[in-house]
């Protein structure tokens, strides 16, 4: 791990065009110790209190510091995915509603309820991002997100189903 760690360390400070000394500036982390965490070979192992404050520091989360890409994209992906699909949730039955009750129309011109496209993608993004940092902030288990995107896969499939169902009773009708 510590040879990972080095360098994914080196390879932060390089795209971010930091020196060390800048790196020992924002984490509180001496040169010399930033430096033994950076070596090509037989890097230093932080202990926990000095991720926390290369994290922080550094702005990138701790467990893509301590366990790299392939851990945390996965994680990432459930997350995003569960806070995405609730946020948009909400979305979709505002839009339903609100053509469900014809108080105005849905389309018009170039907009969907008075928004432009990009207007409606710009605010999901940014409560789909508040979602998901309430989620982890509330500590969501990396299981409970399996069980979350379980549910929305089954019931996906049940809905398929029965419209699938429904196409074939009509087209039996006919």
């Amino acid at each position: 791990m510590s040879d990972d760690l080095a360098a994914r360390l080196r390879s932060l400070r390089d795209r971010s065009g930091w020196t060390v000394v800048d790196m020992a500036e924002r984490t509180g982390i001496p040169k010399r110790t930033l430096d033994k965490y950076m070596l090509r070979s037989g890097a230093n192992l932080p202990g926990f209190d000095a991720l926390l404050s290369l994290s922080k520091g550094l702005g990138v989360s701790l467990d893509w510091l301590a366990f790299g890409s392939d851990f945390v994209s996965e994680g990432s992906e459930l997350l995003v995915a569960v806070a995405a699909e609730e946020t948009s949730l909400q979305y979709f039955e505002t839009i339903y509603r609100e053509a469900k009750a014809g108080r105005k129309p849905v389309v018009e011109g170039e907009e969907l309820l008075g928004l432009t496209p990009e207007a409606w993608a710009f605010d999901l993004g940014v409560r789909a991002g508040e979602k998901a940092k309430d989620l982890a902030a509330r500590g969501i288990t990396r299981q409970e997100l399996l069980e979350k995107r379980a549910a929305s896969d089954a019931r996906a499939g049940e809905m398929l189903q029965d419209s699938f169902d429904r196409k074939l009773s009509v087209g039996a009708a006919k």
